[in-house]
């Protein structure tokens, strides 16, 4: 009797001990998410914007020291010694694993992306400060004097911002970083179409010409024309007669300082993965090679041929399958959303209560089409190109609004931005492999859904899907031309100037292409897997209820989530 009185005291000891360290454990968790989430508005307030955060004040935007990027460092550092002493096995909720997950995976990436130095060869088209301050020009928060004065506060700050990327640059040079002399041209091109705009015309202008306040506009314009426009000719003159002579011509980021550690480190923060770029070409190829089969199954029913090439080749002269004017673009692509978001309601058990709208570049912009989320008085947006609409595919224009809005980006993102409960840090922090590879997985979900109406979009779907897989790393790590890419790609039906731009991305952000199907697969996996042992059980309302609930998380956490989703069913 006395020994079993120890026994429960032991017991009883024991259990408090545990429930203590949980505790200690969960308080620990949320306290670093609650550091890392005012550290990180603090030092790069413009992250608010894209995330739905309300700020206080409008007036700061991020450093490009390299001395305060250097203390953003060691913040990270400090912060991922505390996070690895917490017992990830301890966290007993939902919330703080998820918070524990995010947090693990942005600073392990983060960390490791430094061997890189990006901020030494930072001239890039399509996330460069030149695209950040175009964004913020959108969205500036203007309207009272207030809010006048903040802004006119941090695009003060413009101008020296662009004198030390130029310092920036210049010390990359003396390190051995360089961009490309192709990426560097192409930033040169951008750069002078946003110099050629009459002042009142200018991009620079918005956020004037949104106040309405004469008084605020003349200063915006004084500021725009004797500070901001001189500081960019002066960036644009040295890219175009110092850094340009300099830049290196192999694309591959293996010329760059420690090449190899930093494209494994793009894979990781691409795919929050660990893969490596061999195992990622060599499963690209096998996907690629099964969507063959499949399409030389369809070429004959539909063009009477089982030759892959001549089925491609068909898609690519058949005059129905182009466009005849921007207006169809526009027109059809405004119904297909609508058709989208109709049938979502039969594979979902819950639609994001925002909308999208489809807005068309502007000139000074480059893209095929792309998914920007909303963000305070911004709807969410579908940017699509009106330009040369005779050498647009209807069949790849479907594929592509599937991907980017129902039951694609718009649906994830959507919903996502709706979730209670998460630690605000989720909003802060997403990973590419799951937002691309949940669009990608929608591609084939779209066919299921019965939304496709050209048969060519069928086979379209799967003729590009996985080569992001092959020719990201057949241009890094395989030497391959850039010929060599381009043709790969055209191959699986891709336009020749849709193929040029992912092999400029593929160059100022190596290993993003891998991720839309290493997510995908994934995705595809984990149903698979759910629907074999969940049998009649398996709901696929449900499954995508369980994918969606807890926003851009990891694939490992992704993978755990469905796992005991599938275990719970089971029991």
């Amino acid at each position: 009797m006395k020994r079993s009185i120890y026994l429960i005291a032991a017991f009883t000891i024991i259990s408090c001990t545990e429930n203590i360290n949980s505790q200690k454990n969960e308080v620990s968790i949320t306290a670093l998410a609650d550091t890392y989430f005012s550290r990180t508005i603090k030092t790069h307030p413009e992250y608010a914007y894209y995330a739905d955060i309300p700020l206080k004040r409008h007036d700061q935007i991020s450093s490009n020291y390299l001395n305060d990027i250097k203390l953003w460092g060691k913040f990270e550092d400090s912060l991922y010694t505390e996070l690895i002493e917490i017992d990830e096995s301890k966290l007993t909720s939902k919330k703080d694993k998820i918070t524990y997950w995010f947090l693990k995976e942005d600073l392990e990436s983060s960390i490791a992306m430094r061997v890189c130095n990006r901020n030494l060869w930072n001239v890039d088209p399509e996330s460069g400060w030149q695209n950040l301050w175009l964004a913020i020009a959108q969205i500036q928060p203007v309207g009272t004097n207030e809010l006048r004065n903040q802004a006119l506060a941090r695009w003060h700050k413009l101008p020296e911002i662009i004198e030390t990327e130029i310092k920036n640059l210049n010390e990359g040079i003396s390190q051995g970083y360089t961009m490309p002399k192709e990426i560097v041209n192409l930033v040169i091109d951008q750069i002078q179409v946003l110099l050629e705009y009459n002042i009142d015309d200018s991009p620079f202008m918005l956020p004037a010409k949104r106040d309405g306040d004469k008084d605020f506009y003349l200063k915006w314009k004084v500021l725009v024309s004797e500070k901001i426009l001189p500081a960019i000719q002066n960036y644009h003159k040295f890219l175009k007669n110092d850094y340009l002579k300099i830049a290196r011509e192999n694309v591959s980021i293996l010329e760059q300082p420690e090449g190899d550690k930093c494209y494994q480190a793009y894979i990781r923060k691409y795919t929050s993965s660990n893969k490596t770029g061999k195992e990622i070409f060599d499963l690209g190829q096998k996907i690629v090679s099964n969507n063959i089969k499949k399409i030389e199954e369809l070429g004959k029913e539909l063009y009477k041929t089982a030759d892959f090439n001549e089925i491609i080749k068909n898609i690519n002269n058949d005059s129905l399958n182009y466009f005849n004017s921007s207006n169809e673009i526009l027109e059809t692509n405004e119904q297909l959303i609508i058709k989208a978001r109709n049938e979502s309601k039969n594979w979902f058990a819950k639609l994001p209560l925002s909308t999208v709208t489809i807005k068309p570049y502007e000139s000074y912009e480059f893209g095929s089409g792309a998914y920007e989320a909303s963000s305070g008085d911004k709807p969410a947006y579908f940017r699509i190109n009106l330009k040369n609409p005779h050498e647009q595919q209807k069949g790849k224009n479907e594929v592509l609004t599937f991907h980017e809005t129902y039951p694609g980006h718009h649906m994830q993102i959507g919903i996502e931005k709706e979730i209670e409960g998460l630690h605000p840090i989720v909003k802060l922090i997403g990973f590419t492999s799951y937002v691309e590879g949940w669009a990608r997985y929608c591609e084939q979900l779209a066919e299921e859904m019965d939304l496709y109406e050209s048969k060519s979009a069928l086979i379209t779907r799967r003729a590009w899907p996985s080569r992001g897989m092959v020719v990201d790393p057949g241009i890094h790590i395989r030497e391959w031309s850039k010929t060599q890419a381009i043709d790969y790609m055209v191959e699986g039906g891709m336009n020749k100037d849709v193929a040029l731009d992912l092999y400029y991305r593929s160059i100022t952000m190596p290993a993003r292409l891998t991720s839309y199907d290493v997510g995908g697969e994934e995705i595809k996996a984990l149903r698979k897997l759910a629907e074999i042992k969940l049998g009649e059980n398996f709901d696929i309302k449900e499954f995508h209820t369980k994918v969606l609930e807890n926003g851009a998380i990891p694939l490992s956490a992704l993978r755990i989530i469905i796992e005991d989703w599938i275990k719970t069913k089971i029991n």
